[in-house]
């Protein structure tokens, strides 16, 4: 597939509108209409269709959006990589993370690897774990440290188990429950929580301890994924909140918060390494892979899709 017809597929399956789609990539309709109508031509298939909501893919259209990903993702890897050669005399390793894995793994990761290779240059990219995955299956990223069991993994890629995240209720620093010995959950009920949005991991896992313990499950006062939105409300009050121990444990030591004294059953799953197995030609990626299954690493463990 050529760069320009890539471009259009996926302008188009953005946009929904062969008019915007042609705008963004600066060219006239006619002369999209006429780029589209060629490919179609080529695969022997109808792309798009149009509906009441907009010009949407076929089945075989989206086939050709994700092809068209890949292609301009595999060219947007050489040019960078050609780019940080020539230019910067580097090599170039592109990492995905969870919040958790932010504060844990990747900055272990990314000291040792730059300790021995002098010349690595890493973008380190936060995420939710779709988004990250798919950035992944494209080539825009070349490792996901992530929460593995959640999704399906991309075709081609392969996990390697780290470790189990355990998850704590938090509070800020001084909270009167923070030093009780012999604290038990039912002495939470009644407070005030900050909880993630429904149907989250972390939120699934905190209600179900709450129903295992035969307890009603926690009330939220305020609903929000953002654990920056998360931290301020808990320091500006006497709020409860759950979050995996790692993101806990960062914070308690820089006193933002204190950790409650209490045994949380469940967690909030295997944090792992997820890659596409042509990366590993790469020597950043396999090098990363050697230091995350070192024998440090607890519970390593690797299988593909």
């Amino acid at each position: 597939m050529k760069p320009r017809h890539a471009e259009l597929m996926i302008a188009l399956d953005e946009e929904r509108n062969l008019g915007r789609a042609a705008s963004r990539l600066h060219m006239s309709q006619p002369a999209a209409s006429k780029a589209l109508s060629q490919l179609e031509e080529q695969v022997g298939y109808v792309l798009f269709e149009r509906t009441s909501q907009g010009s949407r893919p076929t089945a075989a259209g989206a086939v050709m959006v994700l092809h068209a990903r890949h292609t301009l993702g595999s060219a947007a890897r050489v040019a960078a990589e050609l780019q940080a050669a020539q230019e910067r005399g580097t090599t170039l390793l592109r990492l995905g993370t969870l919040p958790s894995a932010a504060v844990t793994v990747a900055p272990q990761l990314i000291a040792a690897l730059c300790q021995r290779m002098p010349a690595l240059e890493v973008t380190l990219v936060e995420g939710v774990l779709d988004n990250l995955l798919d950035r992944l299956s494209v080539e825009e990223l070349d490792i996901v440290l992530g929460r593995l069991g959640g999704r399906p993994l991309p075709a081609e890629c392969e996990a390697m188990r780290l470790h189990d995240e355990p998850i704590c209720i938090v509070s800020a620093p001084g909270h009167p429950l923070a030093g009780r010995r012999g604290l038990h959950l039912r002495e939470l009920q009644g407070r005030s929580w900050v909880l993630p949005l429904p149907g989250t991991m972390l939120r699934e896992r905190l209600e179900r301890a709450f129903e295992q313990a035969g307890l009603p499950v926690p009330q939220a006062r305020m609903h929000t994924n953002s654990l920056l939105a998360t931290l301020a409300h808990i320091d500006h009050s006497d709020w409860l909140a759950a979050m995996p121990t790692a993101i806990a444990e960062f914070y308690r030591d820089r006193g933002a918060l204190d950790i409650l004294p209490l045994r949380i059953e469940g967690n909030f799953g295997a944090i792992g390494a997820i890659y596409r197995q042509q990366g590993t030609r790469m020597p950043a990626v396999q090098a990363a892979l050697d230091w995350l299954a070192q024998p440090g690493e607890p519970d390593v463990d690797v299988h593909s899709t």
